[in-house]
């Protein structure tokens, strides 16, 4: 009885359901993970809200229009989403943002104040910018265009020196609409600003992890046991590229380490890969050759072996370290490039922060208009004709 009543639970031989060919279950080869199916789920739940706005009988030439582009955006994020390999997850989710607001405009009235009330506690729980805050919910956060529309959708009576008051419930409606929309359109910016950057911040990890590999392999297959046990004598070349080598691999390593957040969440993003992935390990590995040069000058640096004899021979520099032999030497000077790449990675990735941050603050500010310096160059030139009457 058991195995009868659990095989009645067992989906059909039959064909799928039609949903099901909307996405490519039936075109697309290889497993669904679950990142895809949660995709498919929030597509889905997007086009069962716009089947129920087409069957509303009070539809205007206006809704017809916005239904007809949220269509059109649903057909979008089915291709965005039904790839062979790689889907579109960034004009995905752009996508599904510009549906969701424009089924706020178009929304019945019963479905209107559940999406209103999730959209201020979302506005209140993930928008962190206080000039933001206020601009939409208020200096006490109830007197803002948000809250008021909250309480418009719930019925409830505007007082009569509120502006809204000489509106007709029509216009008021409307106008609620579109402050939610605007209202989705900030939570929904500052969280696909937050998901570009970590997927680009994920994306520099793999590939640093890649880089970092790679250089390891190309040290090992250039590392020559003579090496060590002649030092400093192969010096020239073999000793440089090595430790050029092993100064780009700390580079990489805090690629590996460290989470930018980028001042930027859109355009030419393979700059940033090339910044993060080539001028960061250029700059590690002339920090360890800018190392090697002042320990082999002796001026501040001096790495020496324990040997009274031939360290009597080196001129005192300002910090000796002695080890036990020239192996030791080599392995400490290895150990000094991978924290020297690994610290001017560090030391330029601050400088480069502030310098993009400057840039694009003043990228912002706007023009001085022409007709104050005008105004002020005419008050100026009227002063010396005012005081000439009295003479």
């Amino acid at each position: 009885m058991f195995l009868m009543a659990a095989s009645d639970t067992l989906p059909s031989d039959g064909p799928p359901p039609a949903i099901l060919g909307l996405v490519g279950f039936r075109r697309r080869r290889g497993r669904y993970g679950s990142a895809t199916q949660l995709l498919w789920n929030r597509l889905e739940n997007a086009a069962s809200i716009h089947e129920l706005c087409q069957v509303r009988e009070d539809l205007t030439a206006e809704d017809r229009v916005i239904l007809e582009q949220c269509a059109q955006r649903l057909e979008v994020a089915r291709r965005c989403l039904d790839r062979p390999l790689w889907r579109w997850s960034f004009s995905f989710w752009q996508v599904i943002h510009e549906v969701d607001g424009l089924q706020l405009l178009i929304m019945p009235l019963h479905m209107l104040l559940p999406n209103a009330l999730e959209v201020q506690q979302q506005f209140e729980r993930r928008v962190t910018d206080p000039a933001q805050k206020v601009l939409w919910l208020g200096a006490e956060r109830t007197d803002g265009p948000l809250p008021r529309s909250v309480r418009v959708l719930r019925g409830e009576a505007l007082p009569e020196s509120d502006p809204e008051a000489s509106l007709t419930e029509q216009e008021r409606l409307t106008r609620c609409r579109h402050v939610l929309r605007g209202a989705l359109g900030v939570i929904n910016d500052r969280g696909d600003k937050s998901f570009w950057q970590l997927s680009i911040n994920v994306s520099i990890q793999i590939l640093s992890t890649v880089l970092l590999i790679t250089l390891s392999l190309i040290a090992l297959l250039g590392f020559n046991q003579s090496l060590v046990t002649t030092w400093p004598e192969q010096l020239v070349p073999q000793g440089m590229l090595l430790l050029s080598l092993v100064g780009a691999a700390g580079a990489v390593v805090s690629n590996m380490l460290s989470k930018e957040r980028f001042v930027v969440a859109t355009g030419a993003t393979s700059r940033f890969f090339a910044y993060h992935l080539m001028v960061k390990p250029v700059v590690g590995a002339f920090a360890a050759l800018t190392l090697l040069f002042v320990e082999q000058s002796n001026l501040i640096l001096s790495v020496v072996p324990r040997d009274p004899v031939k360290a009597a021979n080196y001129n005192p520099a300002l910090l000796n370290i002695v080890v036990r032999d020239w192996r030791a030497v080599f392995f400490t000077l290895a150990a000094l490039s991978v924290a020297a790449g690994y610290s001017a990675d560090r030391f330029l990735s601050s400088i480069m922060n502030k310098v993009l941050s400057r840039l694009l603050g003043q990228s912002e500010k706007l023009l001085p208009s022409s007709g104050a310096p005008e105004a002020g160059g005419a008050s100026q030139r009227a002063k010396p004709e005012q005081r000439a009457k009295p003479e």
